[in-house]
């Protein structure tokens, strides 16, 4: 069974009641350090050294702007421990960028000097990061920006398996969408997953333009196409009608749901 505790789940715009999108996964796996990520950690009665690995699916702000308050803090416990962070390709650097940007380079040297911090560019194959076994897949999402999403084995493999061996048995596949549409990574995430954590930011742009993300209607078609994934739904716009989905799961802010 695994644990995720959401720490908050909106949009960009953190519409009324709801928090940046981001959750724990088994009390030591926080996916995508959003600029609430450090408090909200500490009112769901955790630790930050609690956080073993970090996962980001992209650079947008609302996605990994709590980095600098994290690195901080985890630098304040010192001691050599081991945060593994894991993202796209230019990970290292972004999360330098931001902290020099935030006018604060001193937690980045005092992180790298008092941590074990290891970086994990994500590949497409199953790979790992400390205890975390997982596979990243590529979504769209915006054309400037590579974006992706996510497959987590809970059941203790390898990197060497295969996905198929991986979930053989009674294996539990969790997998977190990031920001996408519909896309084919989206349905390979959903085909591969037993529990999917999915956007939901709601319509948000005039007709005939391109999307960005989620809403009711491609949420709807996304479980009339994978009925037998269990849909967790994040990353909400306040202009979602969650009354008008069925047979998914709308957590609030600091739910805790084991799947």
């Amino acid at each position: 069974m695994t644990e995720l505790v959401f720490l908050g789940t909106g949009n960009f715009l953190a519409p009324p009641g709801r928090y940046w999108n981001s959750f724990l996964m088994d009390g030591n796996v926080l996916v995508e350090p959003c600029p609430t990520a450090l408090p909200h950690l500490r009112r769901c009665g955790f630790a930050v050294d609690d956080v073993d690995v970090i996962v980001v699916s992209h650079f947008h702000a609302d996605h990994c702007f709590g980095w600098p308050f994290l690195c901080e803090a985890l630098a304040e416990i010192g001691g050599g421990k081991t945060v593994w962070v894991v993202g796209p390709p230019g990970i290292e650097a972004h999360l330098i960028n931001m902290n020099e940007a935030g006018a604060v380079p001193t937690a980045t040297q005092l992180a790298w000097e008092r941590l074990d911090l290891r970086f994990v560019e994500v590949n497409g194959t199953w790979q790992t990061a400390g205890p975390l076994l997982f596979r990243a897949v590529e979504v769209d999402h915006v054309p400037y920006l590579r974006c992706f999403g996510y497959l987590f084995d809970r059941t203790g493999g390898s990197s060497g398996d295969s996905g198929a061996a991986a979930r053989a048995g009674a294996a539990r596949i969790v997998a977190y969408s990031g920001d996408t549409t519909p896309c084919p990574g989206l349905d390979e995430l959903a085909t591969e997953a037993d529990v999917l954590v999915v956007e939901c930011n709601g319509k948000h742009t005039p007709p005939g333009a391109p999307l960005a993300h989620m809403d009711e209607d491609s949420v709807a078609a996304l479980r009339a196409a994978h009925p037998d994934v269990h849909l967790i739904l994040t990353h909400m716009g306040e202009q979602v009608d969650t009354a008008s989905l069925s047979g998914v799961t709308v957590p609030d802010d600091f739910d805790r749901l084991t799947v």
